[in-house]
């Protein structure tokens, strides 16, 4: 350590030499125990003593009885300001006779005349022990600094990586989605992602981990790897909300929870289905002002290894103008000055203004909150989904070239089939398993939206129609859509008997070829009824002559024939009514 360092300043030479005489009797005990003189350094002005202060960096400022009476306050402050933010003790010495002279105001204490050796001498081990505490406090705080660039860094880097982790996402693919994210901290607890499913359905899915910071965004990564691993293979909702709950109970502390919505939006059938576990309830605003919330039906994830998904799911009619919100309860809970939360009441205000004013809400709510907010306690997510923007059915890949001939290399010969009973359809997942295998032919990309719109098409229709008997006819009203979905669940988990069988075939020649898929199930068949009047039943068939060449059925059978074909010319009109290939078959037409 470095001597202690006395500057004194004083123009009168025989007050300076009583000084220094005076400090150099007192003997510096330094950290090592060894006893050492002070280290002094003489000034005759402060000019003078700016000019020597840093060099010599003083540990104590002491102004003589002649330099103390002189020496204005600005000078004085000039000293102390050179010091910077580490403070330096200044002494003012006052004369014999003038006790009554107050010292420079700038001064933090006096020394009086005639000097006491033993009084000055503690003064001065007071003012060491002051300086040495200080460069402590300056030493730690410059430890603290790098220790907190380098977390910040450190959380930098955390946050490029979970960035990273949605490279998959679509957020950015439409302005059909409007989102906020602002975190409390570097990393955000609040998570944020979306994808399409392999037959075209939006998957999107905001999630808020208890806490926030690094704890919390870390609990992202699983969650996140299961998304995109998941959903893009075609894997339901059900089966990724199975795996993230399992997933996160298994890696949280137990004090650490996940709530979480998950929506699966069909664009073609304008079918919403909703999961929520704790989240504040998402704002569905119908084109005609209607507020419908969607209440929590779930416990945040990670809770409990077990879950009751499949009763929680809500399943929502779309109609045309309709906007679907979410947020997190960062919203609800901002606090003005006075500690009060801005509350779901003000954002329902916001959300009633005419429909429109409907593109100009999301950015009114972020307004409104902002300038309720004192400052941010918690991380805060605004989502809005104008579920009537047809861009939300965008293929990402279009398996038409321009001239009408499929794309894509050789896909060859090849067949595949499975038979699912009873145990299998309570939760059967076919469609990602079946992709995975066709996904490995060479050329194969042609088929991946194609083959997963039919193949599901297909398989619900022989699961809901034929296995469990449901009728479509009331998914007419909005009432009979919730009832046909809620019979579907139930029907499904108390199921008994049946199967269902699906296969596929490939055949290829030098230039054409044909994907047969073939679904049949322990149903009665299809029954000789009218299609039933209503704006969302029975679309089935038509999504799959969307798609395919050639659909076959028939009245009476379960059996299902779809065809796709590439490479050879388009029949004609007249080549499909003499050979019977006509998209759809069956007279009367039913609802698939």
């Amino acid at each position: 350590m470095a001597a202690f360092r006395v500057l004194i300043v004083e123009s009168d030479t025989r007050e300076a030499a009583e000084l220094q005489q005076l400090i150099r009797s007192w003997e510096y005990t330094s950290a090592t125990g060894s006893r050492e003189p002070a280290e002094i350094c003489l000034a005759s002005s402060a000019a003078m003593a700016l000019g020597a202060y840093d060099e010599f960096l003083p540990n104590l400022l002491i102004f003589g009885p002649v330099a103390a009476a002189q020496t204005a306050n600005r000078n004085v402050r000039q000293l102390r300001q050179r010091g910077g933010i580490e403070p330096v003790p200044i002494l003012c010495v006052q004369g014999a006779g003038v006790a009554t002279q107050a010292p420079p105001i700038e001064c933090d204490d006096i020394l009086t005349k005639p000097y006491s050796p033993a009084l000055v001498q503690l003064k001065l081990a007071s003012i060491r022990r002051f300086c040495e505490f200080s460069r402590s406090l300056m030493a730690q705080r410059d430890r603290l600094r790098r220790h907190h660039a380098d977390f910040l860094q450190e959380q930098a880097n955390a946050r490029e990586i979970f960035d990273n982790l949605g490279n998959e996402s679509c957020l950015n693919d439409t302005p059909a989605i409007r989102y906020h994210l602002s975190p409390r901290a570097v990393l955000n607890g609040d998570l944020l992602v979306a994808t399409h499913s392999p037959d075209g359905k939006l998957v999107l899915m905001l999630g808020d981990f208890a806490g926030h910071g690094l704890a919390a965004a870390v609990g992202a990564v699983p969650l996140t790897s299961i998304f995109y691993s998941m959903v893009p293979r075609g894997f339901s909702m059900t089966r990724v909300l199975r795996e993230v709950n399992g997933k996160l109970f298994d890696i949280l502390p137990r004090q650490m929870f996940c709530c979480l919505v998950m929506l699966e939006f069909d664009p073609r059938r304008k079918h919403l289905r909703i999961f929520n576990a704790g989240m504040p309830s998402p704002c569905l605003k119908r084109a005609s002002g209607e507020l419908v919330m969607l209440e929590s039906r779930h416990l945040p994830l990670g809770v409990l290894p077990g879950d009751q998904i499949d009763r929680a799911l809500v399943n929502q009619r779309v109609l045309p103008g309709d906007r679907l919100y979410l947020w997190s309860d960062g919203v609800h809970e901002a606090r003005n000055g006075r500690g009060e939360h801005f509350g779901e009441s003000r954002l329902l205000e916001l959300l009633r203004m005419d429909g429109q004013e409907g593109p100009e809400i999301f950015d009114q709510i972020l307004v409104a909150v902002s300038a309720h907010a004192a400052e941010q306690h918690d991380d805060l997510s605004l989502v809005e989904l104008d579920l009537s923007d047809p861009v939300l059915s965008r293929r990402e890949w279009s398996p038409v070239a321009p001239d009408g001939q499929r794309q894509g290399g050789r896909i060859g010969d090849w067949s595949i089939s499975f038979r699912l009973s009873e145990q299998e359809l309570r939760d059967a997942d076919p469609l990602p398993y079946l992709l995975s295998v066709v996904g490995q032919m060479p050329g194969a990309a042609r088929f991946h939206e194609d083959l997963a719109t039919a193949l599901g098409e297909l398989f619900r229709n022989a699961l809901e129609h034929g296995v469990l008997e449901l009728d479509s006819s009331l998914k007419c009203t909005d009432e009979g859509f919730v009832r046909y979905y809620d019979l579907l669940a139930e029907r499904r988990g108390a199921l008994s008997g049946g199967w269902v069988s699906v296969s596929l075939s490939c055949s290829q020649h030098d230039q054409d070829g044909v994907l047969k898929i073939v679904v049949e199930d322990s149903g009665v068949g299809f029954p000789h009824v009218q299609e039933p009047k209503g704006v969302y039943a029975g679309r089935g068939l038509g999504l799959l002559q969307t798609v395919c060449d050639e659909v076959r059925y028939g009245p009476g059978s379960s059996r299902v024939e779809a065809v796709i074909r590439w490479g050879a010319e388009p029949a004609s009109a007249e080549d499909i009514e003499s050979k019977g290939l006509a998209r759809a078959v069956q007279t009367p037409p039913v609802p698939v």
